[in-house]
């Protein structure tokens, strides 16, 4: 921006010209930021490390995508968002391949249930309801079905959209890895078995 608005126009697409600023957390490597052209494809942004993997998109109240769905995207307001996985803050997280996503978005859920101002219904009563689900369904003592009633239950109810972020986060777990999901609730996890396998 520092050269004008021609000069940053040059970059990006003609119906998304510019750049966004990227965080991204991956396998290996230590969070950076990265300024990217709109257009860019997002596997081209990503490590070879983080081929293969999927990704969280958008920050604690993103998405789950999958590495098929990162693969083909590029780096895109509408594009992603297009595709169920809103860019969002513009964070990347791609844990590593030990890393369970269901554990993970359990841990985030709980971090997040606890930054509401408890001041309304959703946030007070329904975000700590929804981390509880989560986690049991992280360990093998709840099914996928609870936490999806709860995420619908608080989805658009709030005085804030923090409710909304959070819902939306555990509707695309539930979704987009609906492997992972059946897995624990049968009482397993793919990653504790690559894990001992390895």
């Amino acid at each position: 921006m520092l050269r004008g608005e021609g000069a940053y126009r040059r970059h990006g697409t003609d119906a998304e010209p510019g750049t966004a600023l990227l965080t991204l957390t991956s396998p290996g490597e230590d969070p950076h930021v990265r300024e990217v052209a709109y257009g860019t494809r997002l596997r081209d942004v990503l490590p070879e490390a983080a081929h293969g993997l999927p990704a969280l998109v958008g920050g604690f109240h993103g998405s789950w995508a999958t590495w098929p769905t990162l693969a083909s995207a590029r780096v895109s307001v509408p594009g992603l968002a297009a595709l169920g996985t809103p860019l969002g803050a513009g964070v990347l997280l791609v844990p590593d391949a030990d890393t369970c996503p269901v554990e993970l978005t359990s841990r985030i859920v709980t971090f997040l249930a606890g930054q509401s101002a408890g001041r309304c219904g959703p946030c007070l009563n329904g975000l700590p309801a929804l981390a509880a689900a989560v986690r049991d369904l992280a360990t093998g003592w709840g099914g996928a079905a609870r936490a999806g009633e709860l995420a619908a239950l608080v989805r658009g109810r709030g005085a804030c959209a923090h409710p909304d972020g959070t819902a939306r986060l555990v509707r695309s777990l539930l979704a987009t890895l609906s492997h992972e999901v059946a897995e624990h609730a049968a009482g397993g996890c793919t990653h504790a078995s690559a894990a001992v396998a390895s």
